[in-house]
Protein backbone atom coordinates (compact mmCIF):
# COMPACT_ATOMS: atom_id res chain seq x y z
CA UNK A 1 0.00 0.00 0.00
CA UNK A 2 1.08 3.16 -0.93
CA UNK A 3 0.61 6.55 0.54
CA UNK A 4 -1.17 8.03 -2.95
CA UNK A 5 -3.43 4.88 -2.87
CA UNK A 6 -4.46 5.64 0.62
CA UNK A 7 -4.68 9.39 0.24
CA UNK A 8 -7.07 8.27 -2.80
CA UNK A 9 -9.47 6.28 -0.73
CA UNK A 10 -9.30 9.25 2.07
CA UNK A 11 -10.35 12.07 -0.11
CA UNK A 12 -13.50 9.48 -1.67
CA UNK A 13 -14.57 9.22 2.15
CA UNK A 14 -13.68 13.10 2.57
CA UNK A 15 -15.87 14.09 -0.07
CA UNK A 16 -19.12 11.32 1.10
CA UNK A 17 -18.44 13.08 4.62
CA UNK A 18 -18.77 16.69 3.45
CA UNK A 19 -21.95 16.02 1.04
CA UNK A 20 -23.53 14.56 4.61
CA UNK A 21 -23.18 10.67 3.87
CA UNK A 22 -21.50 9.73 6.99
CA UNK A 23 -22.38 6.47 6.76
CA UNK A 24 -20.92 6.12 3.25
CA UNK A 25 -17.76 8.15 4.62
CA UNK A 26 -17.23 5.58 7.48
CA UNK A 27 -17.55 2.45 5.38
CA UNK A 28 -15.27 3.55 3.03
CA UNK A 29 -12.43 4.07 5.75
CA UNK A 30 -13.35 0.77 7.60
CA UNK A 31 -13.34 -1.18 4.44
CA UNK A 32 -10.01 0.74 3.88
CA UNK A 33 -8.39 -0.16 7.13
CA UNK A 34 -9.86 -3.88 6.95
CA UNK A 35 -8.25 -4.57 3.43
CA UNK A 36 -4.85 -3.60 4.91
CA UNK A 37 -5.09 -4.40 8.33
CA UNK A 38 -4.08 -0.90 9.48
CA UNK A 39 -5.31 2.12 10.68
CA UNK A 40 -4.61 5.74 9.88
CA UNK A 41 -4.22 9.31 11.42
CA UNK A 42 -6.17 10.70 8.67
CA UNK A 43 -8.55 7.90 9.03
CA UNK A 44 -9.19 8.09 12.38
CA UNK A 45 -9.37 11.62 12.50
CA UNK A 46 -12.28 11.27 9.54
CA UNK A 47 -13.88 8.94 11.64
CA UNK A 48 -13.98 11.49 14.73
CA UNK A 49 -15.53 13.81 12.82
CA UNK A 50 -18.18 11.23 11.83
CA UNK A 51 -18.53 10.46 15.26
CA UNK A 52 -19.06 14.45 16.68
CA UNK A 53 -21.47 14.96 13.65
CA UNK A 54 -24.03 11.92 14.94
CA UNK A 55 -23.58 13.10 18.69
CA UNK A 56 -22.21 9.96 19.55
CA UNK A 57 -19.88 11.50 21.86
CA UNK A 58 -18.87 8.64 24.20
CA UNK A 59 -17.48 6.59 20.88
CA UNK A 60 -15.97 10.20 19.36
CA UNK A 61 -14.04 9.68 23.31
CA UNK A 62 -13.11 6.67 23.00
CA UNK A 63 -11.89 6.50 19.27
CA UNK A 64 -9.80 9.53 20.17
CA UNK A 65 -8.39 8.19 22.96
CA UNK A 66 -7.04 5.56 20.69
CA UNK A 67 -5.67 7.87 18.41
CA UNK A 68 -3.83 9.88 20.68
CA UNK A 69 -2.15 6.66 21.96
CA UNK A 70 -1.43 4.87 18.69
CA UNK A 71 0.10 8.03 16.97
CA UNK A 72 1.89 10.07 20.07
CA UNK A 73 5.18 9.95 18.32
CA UNK A 74 3.54 10.89 14.93
CA UNK A 75 5.47 13.91 12.97
CA UNK A 76 2.28 15.53 12.34
CA UNK A 77 1.44 17.62 15.04
CA UNK A 78 -1.34 19.58 12.95
CA UNK A 79 -3.50 16.69 13.09
CA UNK A 80 -2.47 15.12 16.42
CA UNK A 81 -3.12 18.82 18.24
CA UNK A 82 -6.45 18.53 15.67
CA UNK A 83 -7.18 15.34 17.85
CA UNK A 84 -6.78 16.41 21.13
CA UNK A 85 -9.01 19.62 19.99
CA UNK A 86 -12.11 17.35 19.13
CA UNK A 87 -11.29 15.12 21.94
CA UNK A 88 -11.54 18.19 24.55
CA UNK A 89 -15.40 19.17 22.92
CA UNK A 90 -15.79 15.83 23.40
CA UNK A 91 -15.16 15.30 26.88
CA UNK A 92 -16.99 18.89 27.52
CA UNK A 93 -20.09 17.55 25.91
CA UNK A 94 -19.78 14.73 28.37
CA UNK A 95 -20.00 17.20 31.31
CA UNK A 96 -15.87 15.95 32.10
CA UNK A 97 -14.45 19.52 32.44
CA UNK A 98 -11.19 18.59 33.70
CA UNK A 99 -10.32 16.06 31.13
CA UNK A 100 -11.49 18.42 28.54
CA UNK A 101 -8.75 21.48 29.69
CA UNK A 102 -6.49 19.05 29.74
CA UNK A 103 -7.03 18.14 26.34
CA UNK A 104 -6.96 21.38 25.36
CA UNK A 105 -3.78 22.22 26.69
CA UNK A 106 -2.22 19.14 25.23
CA UNK A 107 -3.87 20.49 21.70
CA UNK A 108 -2.27 24.02 22.63
CA UNK A 109 1.16 22.53 23.02
CA UNK A 110 1.26 20.49 19.73
CA UNK A 111 -0.71 23.39 17.20
CA UNK A 112 2.19 24.58 15.39
CA UNK A 113 0.26 27.62 14.21
CA UNK A 114 0.13 31.04 16.98
CA UNK A 115 -3.63 31.60 16.23
CA UNK A 116 -4.82 28.23 16.71
CA UNK A 117 -3.34 28.15 20.18
CA UNK A 118 -4.82 30.53 21.22
CA UNK A 119 -8.28 28.97 20.10
CA UNK A 120 -7.10 26.24 22.07
CA UNK A 121 -6.19 28.08 25.42
CA UNK A 122 -9.91 30.00 25.15
CA UNK A 123 -11.64 26.72 24.31
CA UNK A 124 -9.75 25.36 27.77
CA UNK A 125 -10.41 28.44 29.65
CA UNK A 126 -14.18 28.35 28.55
CA UNK A 127 -14.38 24.59 29.80
CA UNK A 128 -12.74 25.48 32.99
CA UNK A 129 -15.62 27.69 34.11
CA UNK A 130 -18.19 24.58 34.76
CA UNK A 131 -15.32 22.60 37.21
CA UNK A 132 -16.11 22.58 40.80
CA UNK A 133 -14.07 24.82 43.17
CA UNK A 134 -11.95 25.23 40.61
CA UNK A 135 -8.91 27.52 42.13
CA UNK A 136 -8.32 30.87 40.67
CA UNK A 137 -4.85 30.20 40.76
CA UNK A 138 -5.37 27.46 37.99
CA UNK A 139 -7.42 30.28 36.04
CA UNK A 140 -4.31 32.49 36.21
CA UNK A 141 -2.48 30.13 34.50
CA UNK A 142 -4.43 29.64 31.46
CA UNK A 143 -4.51 33.63 31.32
CA UNK A 144 -0.70 33.76 31.25
CA UNK A 145 -0.65 30.69 28.29
CA UNK A 146 -3.15 32.39 26.56
CA UNK A 147 -0.68 35.65 26.89
CA UNK A 148 2.39 33.76 26.25
CA UNK A 149 1.11 32.89 23.08
CA UNK A 150 0.03 36.11 22.30
CA UNK A 151 3.37 37.39 22.38
CA UNK A 152 4.48 35.05 19.92
CA UNK A 153 2.46 37.27 17.43
CA UNK A 154 4.82 39.78 17.77
CA UNK A 155 2.04 42.74 17.96
CA UNK A 156 3.08 46.39 17.19
CA UNK A 157 0.66 48.61 19.57
CA UNK A 158 -0.75 51.19 17.88
CA UNK A 159 0.80 54.71 20.13
CA UNK A 160 -1.69 55.95 22.59
CA UNK A 161 -4.08 58.69 20.62
CA UNK A 162 -4.46 61.49 20.54
CA UNK A 163 -7.59 62.71 18.81
CA UNK A 164 -10.84 64.21 20.81
CA UNK A 165 -14.61 64.34 19.27
CA UNK A 166 -17.29 65.99 20.23
CA UNK A 167 -19.02 62.84 20.71
CA UNK A 168 -17.73 59.90 22.61
CA UNK A 169 -17.49 56.64 19.80
CA UNK A 170 -18.00 53.42 21.09
CA UNK A 171 -17.14 50.39 19.07
CA UNK A 172 -18.90 46.91 19.50
CA UNK A 173 -17.07 43.73 18.51
CA UNK A 174 -18.55 40.45 18.00
CA UNK A 175 -19.22 37.45 15.89
CA UNK A 176 -22.39 36.91 17.42
CA UNK A 177 -24.34 38.86 15.84
CA UNK A 178 -27.21 36.98 15.01
CA UNK A 179 -29.97 34.31 16.56
CA UNK A 180 -27.24 33.73 19.06
CA UNK A 181 -27.64 34.34 23.23
CA UNK A 182 -25.47 37.91 22.46
CA UNK A 183 -27.87 39.09 20.00
CA UNK A 184 -30.82 38.84 22.86
CA UNK A 185 -28.38 41.00 24.50
CA UNK A 186 -27.37 43.86 22.57
CA UNK A 187 -30.13 45.28 20.75
CA UNK A 188 -30.69 48.21 23.50
CA UNK A 189 -27.36 49.54 23.08
CA UNK A 190 -27.37 49.71 19.15
CA UNK A 191 -31.06 51.17 19.20
CA UNK A 192 -31.36 53.06 22.45
CA UNK A 193 -28.29 55.30 22.94
CA UNK A 194 -28.06 59.30 23.03
CA UNK A 195 -27.01 60.19 20.14
CA UNK A 196 -26.30 63.44 21.30
CA UNK A 197 -23.50 62.32 23.43
CA UNK A 198 -22.33 59.05 21.11
CA UNK A 199 -21.41 57.83 17.73
CA UNK A 200 -21.93 53.98 17.56
CA UNK A 201 -19.70 51.53 15.52
CA UNK A 202 -20.34 48.15 14.99
CA UNK A 203 -17.82 45.40 13.95
CA UNK A 204 -19.44 42.31 12.80
CA UNK A 205 -17.11 39.22 12.35
CA UNK A 206 -19.84 36.37 11.93
CA UNK A 207 -19.75 35.45 8.47
CA UNK A 208 -23.57 34.07 8.42
CA UNK A 209 -26.19 36.93 8.53
CA UNK A 210 -29.78 36.15 9.77
CA UNK A 211 -33.19 38.16 10.49
CA UNK A 212 -31.18 39.26 13.96
CA UNK A 213 -28.71 40.56 11.90
CA UNK A 214 -30.40 42.19 9.97
CA UNK A 215 -32.58 43.80 12.72
CA UNK A 216 -29.79 45.18 14.31
CA UNK A 217 -28.00 46.30 11.09
CA UNK A 218 -31.26 48.67 11.13
CA UNK A 219 -29.50 50.88 14.09
CA UNK A 220 -28.51 54.33 13.80
CA UNK A 221 -25.32 52.89 14.14
CA UNK A 222 -22.07 52.88 11.51
CA UNK A 223 -21.61 49.11 10.17
CA UNK A 224 -18.38 47.16 9.63
CA UNK A 225 -18.80 43.69 8.17
CA UNK A 226 -15.35 42.04 8.95
CA UNK A 227 -16.10 38.59 8.98
CA UNK A 228 -13.04 36.27 7.78
CA UNK A 229 -10.41 39.57 8.55
CA UNK A 230 -7.33 38.94 10.29
CA UNK A 231 -6.66 40.53 13.51
CA UNK A 232 -4.25 43.34 12.37
CA UNK A 233 -6.80 44.17 9.31
CA UNK A 234 -9.87 44.63 12.77
CA UNK A 235 -7.60 46.64 14.97
CA UNK A 236 -6.80 48.94 11.59
CA UNK A 237 -10.19 49.87 10.75
CA UNK A 238 -11.24 50.56 14.58
CA UNK A 239 -7.70 52.62 15.19
CA UNK A 240 -8.62 54.11 11.77
CA UNK A 241 -12.64 54.93 13.04
CA UNK A 242 -10.53 56.90 15.90
CA UNK A 243 -13.14 54.97 18.54
CA UNK A 244 -12.48 56.43 22.17
CA UNK A 245 -14.20 53.10 24.00
CA UNK A 246 -14.17 49.52 22.61
CA UNK A 247 -16.62 47.00 23.97
CA UNK A 248 -15.47 43.54 23.25
CA UNK A 249 -18.49 40.95 23.28
CA UNK A 250 -16.96 37.50 22.89
CA UNK A 251 -14.57 36.95 25.65
CA UNK A 252 -13.04 33.44 25.67
CA UNK A 253 -15.71 31.43 23.25
CA UNK A 254 -15.95 30.80 19.75
CA UNK A 255 -14.59 33.02 16.87
CA UNK A 256 -13.41 35.70 19.38
CA UNK A 257 -10.97 38.32 18.13
CA UNK A 258 -9.57 38.80 21.62
CA UNK A 259 -5.78 39.90 20.20
CA UNK A 260 -7.24 42.61 18.60
CA UNK A 261 -6.53 43.94 21.99
CA UNK A 262 -2.85 43.84 21.94
CA UNK A 263 -3.10 46.25 19.35
CA UNK A 264 -4.55 48.91 21.60
CA UNK A 265 -6.59 50.54 18.78
CA UNK A 266 -9.19 52.50 20.67
CA UNK A 267 -7.89 54.68 23.80
CA UNK A 268 -10.24 52.38 26.17
CA UNK A 269 -10.76 48.82 26.08
CA UNK A 270 -13.66 46.57 27.58
CA UNK A 271 -15.19 43.10 28.00
CA UNK A 272 -18.67 41.80 28.66
CA UNK A 273 -22.11 40.50 28.11
CA UNK A 274 -20.81 37.47 25.87
CA UNK A 275 -18.70 35.65 27.94
CA UNK A 276 -18.47 35.25 32.37
CA UNK A 277 -15.09 35.55 33.18
CA UNK A 278 -11.72 37.61 32.50
CA UNK A 279 -10.34 37.74 29.36
CA UNK A 280 -6.78 37.20 30.74
CA UNK A 281 -5.45 40.15 29.17
CA UNK A 282 -3.71 43.14 30.29
CA UNK A 283 -4.35 45.42 27.47
CA UNK A 284 -8.13 45.07 28.20
CA UNK A 285 -8.86 48.07 30.75
CA UNK A 286 -12.66 46.56 32.42
CA UNK A 287 -15.41 44.41 32.13
CA UNK A 288 -18.78 44.98 32.93
CA UNK A 289 -20.58 43.56 35.64
CA UNK A 290 -22.74 44.95 38.17
CA UNK A 291 -23.21 45.04 42.08
CA UNK A 292 -24.80 42.00 42.31
CA UNK A 293 -22.40 39.88 39.86
CA UNK A 294 -19.29 41.49 41.91
CA UNK A 295 -19.16 41.99 45.38
CA UNK A 296 -15.84 43.59 44.79
CA UNK A 297 -14.49 46.43 42.13
CA UNK A 298 -11.05 43.23 42.13
CA UNK A 299 -11.32 39.63 41.94
CA UNK A 300 -8.84 36.94 41.91
CA UNK A 301 -10.37 35.02 38.92
CA UNK A 302 -9.87 38.44 36.88
CA UNK A 303 -7.20 40.49 35.54
CA UNK A 304 -9.31 43.41 34.38
CA UNK A 305 -10.96 45.54 36.64
CA UNK A 306 -14.62 44.65 37.43
CA UNK A 307 -16.83 47.89 36.48
CA UNK A 308 -19.54 47.58 38.73
CA UNK A 309 -23.11 49.23 37.78
CA UNK A 310 -25.48 50.10 40.50
CA UNK A 311 -28.52 47.62 39.10
CA UNK A 312 -27.68 45.52 36.39
CA UNK A 313 -25.61 44.88 32.97
CA UNK A 314 -27.88 42.95 31.07
CA UNK A 315 -30.40 44.10 28.70
CA UNK A 316 -32.80 41.12 27.63
CA UNK A 317 -34.48 41.77 24.65
CA UNK A 318 -35.64 38.21 23.22
CA UNK A 319 -36.33 38.01 19.47
CA UNK A 320 -38.42 34.79 20.21
CA UNK A 321 -41.67 34.44 20.41
CA UNK A 322 -43.30 32.90 23.73
CA UNK A 323 -45.91 30.69 24.00
CA UNK A 324 -48.41 31.67 26.77
CA UNK A 325 -47.22 30.78 30.54
CA UNK A 326 -49.03 27.95 31.76
CA UNK A 327 -50.47 27.04 35.42
CA UNK A 328 -47.93 25.30 37.41
CA UNK A 329 -47.94 21.61 36.82
CA UNK A 330 -48.32 20.89 40.41
CA UNK A 331 -51.93 22.11 40.56
CA UNK A 332 -52.63 19.12 38.36
CA UNK A 333 -50.01 16.66 38.91
CA UNK A 334 -49.60 16.92 43.25
CA UNK A 335 -45.90 16.92 43.09
CA UNK A 336 -43.56 19.30 42.68
CA UNK A 337 -41.39 19.15 38.89
CA UNK A 338 -38.38 20.35 39.03
CA UNK A 339 -35.97 20.83 36.02
CA UNK A 340 -32.87 22.02 34.38
CA UNK A 341 -32.49 22.60 30.64
CA UNK A 342 -29.01 24.11 30.50
CA UNK A 343 -26.52 23.05 28.83
CA UNK A 344 -25.36 19.36 30.40
CA UNK A 345 -21.51 20.33 30.24
CA UNK A 346 -22.18 22.78 32.69
CA UNK A 347 -23.41 19.58 35.42
CA UNK A 348 -20.56 18.83 37.15
CA UNK A 349 -20.74 16.05 39.73
CA UNK A 350 -21.63 18.35 42.56
CA UNK A 351 -24.32 19.48 41.15
CA UNK A 352 -25.51 16.33 40.31
CA UNK A 353 -24.91 15.46 44.34
CA UNK A 354 -27.22 18.68 45.37
CA UNK A 355 -30.19 17.91 43.08
CA UNK A 356 -29.95 14.70 44.19
CA UNK A 357 -30.53 15.93 47.96
CA UNK A 358 -33.07 18.07 46.46
CA UNK A 359 -35.10 15.19 45.20
CA UNK A 360 -34.67 13.11 48.35
CA UNK A 361 -35.79 15.91 50.69
CA UNK A 362 -39.03 17.01 48.70
CA UNK A 363 -41.25 14.24 48.52
CA UNK A 364 -42.49 12.45 45.57
CA UNK A 365 -40.72 15.37 43.43
CA UNK A 366 -39.53 15.12 40.19
CA UNK A 367 -36.68 16.43 37.43
CA UNK A 368 -36.73 16.96 34.47
CA UNK A 369 -33.27 17.41 32.37
CA UNK A 370 -32.73 17.98 28.77
CA UNK A 371 -29.85 18.59 26.15
CA UNK A 372 -28.60 17.07 22.73
CA UNK A 373 -26.60 14.61 24.51
CA UNK A 374 -29.80 12.92 25.31
CA UNK A 375 -31.06 12.53 22.06
CA UNK A 376 -28.43 9.35 20.96
CA UNK A 377 -29.12 5.70 23.00
CA UNK A 378 -25.60 6.14 23.63
CA UNK A 379 -25.74 9.71 25.34
CA UNK A 380 -28.78 8.54 27.60
CA UNK A 381 -26.72 5.22 28.67
CA UNK A 382 -23.99 7.48 29.77
CA UNK A 383 -26.26 9.70 31.75
CA UNK A 384 -28.04 7.18 33.35
CA UNK A 385 -24.98 5.61 34.50
CA UNK A 386 -23.40 8.68 35.47
CA UNK A 387 -26.97 9.04 37.38
CA UNK A 388 -26.70 5.38 38.85
CA UNK A 389 -23.03 5.87 40.12
CA UNK A 390 -23.79 9.46 41.96
CA UNK A 391 -27.24 7.26 43.36
CA UNK A 392 -30.11 9.88 41.71
CA UNK A 393 -33.44 7.94 42.36
CA UNK A 394 -33.72 7.72 38.32
CA UNK A 395 -36.97 6.63 38.08
CA UNK A 396 -37.98 10.06 39.06
CA UNK A 397 -35.90 11.42 36.45
CA UNK A 398 -36.93 12.26 32.78
CA UNK A 399 -34.21 12.37 30.01
CA UNK A 400 -35.27 14.64 27.26
CA UNK A 401 -33.55 15.52 23.85
CA UNK A 402 -33.32 19.02 22.58
CA UNK A 403 -35.93 20.31 20.46
CA UNK A 404 -36.52 23.33 18.54
CA UNK A 405 -39.59 24.07 20.36
CA UNK A 406 -38.49 23.67 23.90
CA UNK A 407 -39.72 26.77 25.44
CA UNK A 408 -43.64 24.97 25.34
CA UNK A 409 -41.88 22.25 27.75
CA UNK A 410 -41.76 24.78 31.28
CA UNK A 411 -44.88 24.16 30.96
CA UNK A 412 -44.10 20.69 32.30
CA UNK A 413 -41.62 22.56 35.23
CA UNK A 414 -42.65 24.10 38.45
CA UNK A 415 -39.39 25.08 39.59
CA UNK A 416 -36.27 25.80 37.33
CA UNK A 417 -32.35 24.28 39.02
CA UNK A 418 -29.47 26.60 37.76
CA UNK A 419 -26.48 24.96 37.55
CA UNK A 420 -22.86 26.18 38.92
CA UNK A 421 -19.96 27.44 39.09
CA UNK A 422 -21.02 27.59 35.34
CA UNK A 423 -25.22 29.06 35.58
CA UNK A 424 -27.34 29.58 32.69
CA UNK A 425 -27.76 33.12 31.10
CA UNK A 426 -30.43 33.44 28.40
CA UNK A 427 -31.64 29.64 29.75
CA UNK A 428 -31.97 31.55 33.14
CA UNK A 429 -33.84 34.79 31.29
CA UNK A 430 -36.14 32.35 29.21
CA UNK A 431 -37.28 30.44 32.18
CA UNK A 432 -38.33 33.07 33.87
CA UNK A 433 -39.73 34.84 30.51
CA UNK A 434 -41.95 31.92 30.68
CA UNK A 435 -43.09 32.17 34.01
CA UNK A 436 -41.11 29.27 35.84
CA UNK A 437 -39.03 30.49 39.01
CA UNK A 438 -35.63 29.65 38.85
CA UNK A 439 -33.70 29.02 42.07
CA UNK A 440 -29.75 29.74 41.37
CA UNK A 441 -26.50 29.06 43.50
CA UNK A 442 -24.61 31.89 43.84
CA UNK A 443 -21.19 31.61 42.92
CA UNK A 444 -17.45 33.23 44.06
CA UNK A 445 -17.00 35.47 40.97
CA UNK A 446 -18.59 37.35 38.51
CA UNK A 447 -19.92 34.91 35.91
CA UNK A 448 -21.08 32.19 38.29
CA UNK A 449 -23.52 35.20 39.97
CA UNK A 450 -25.40 36.04 36.89
CA UNK A 451 -28.60 34.17 38.67
CA UNK A 452 -28.08 36.24 41.65
CA UNK A 453 -28.08 39.34 39.40
CA UNK A 454 -31.41 38.35 37.30
CA UNK A 455 -33.48 37.70 40.59
CA UNK A 456 -32.14 40.65 42.85
CA UNK A 457 -33.46 43.00 39.92
CA UNK A 458 -36.13 41.12 39.60
CA UNK A 459 -37.18 41.52 43.16
CA UNK A 460 -36.65 37.91 43.92
CA UNK A 461 -33.04 37.84 45.79
CA UNK A 462 -34.50 35.13 47.92
CA UNK A 463 -34.42 32.20 44.83
CA UNK A 464 -30.71 32.77 44.80
CA UNK A 465 -28.56 30.85 47.54
CA UNK A 466 -25.54 31.65 48.65
CA UNK A 467 -24.33 27.95 49.82
CA UNK A 468 -25.74 24.22 49.27
CA UNK A 469 -26.87 24.44 52.59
Amino acid sequence: MNTGEFLAVYERALASYKQGDCDDAWQIITDFEQQHSMKTLLGYLLKAYILRTRKQYVSEVSLLNDLVRDFADSEDKKRLADAYSLLGAAYRMLGQSEAAVAAFVRSAQLEPSTGRKLTEISNALFAANAIEDLPAAKMQELYAAYRHDLQEMAVQAYPKPAWHHAKIRVGYLSADLRDHAVGQFVRPFFFHYNPADFEVIVYQLNKDSDFVTEDLRGAPVHWRDLAGAEFAEIAQVIHEDEVDVLVELGGHTAGNALPVFAYRPARVQLSGIGYFNSTGIYECDGFLSDIYCAPEENSPYFTEKLLRLPHTHFCYQPYKTFPKVSPPPCLQNGYITFGSFNNFAKVNDGMLLLWREILLRVTNSRLILKHQLLGTEEGRAYTLNRLKKLQLPIERIELRPYAKDYLQEYADMDIALDTAPYPGGLTTCEALYMGVPVVVLSGNRHGARFGKSFLSNLGLAELAAEDAS
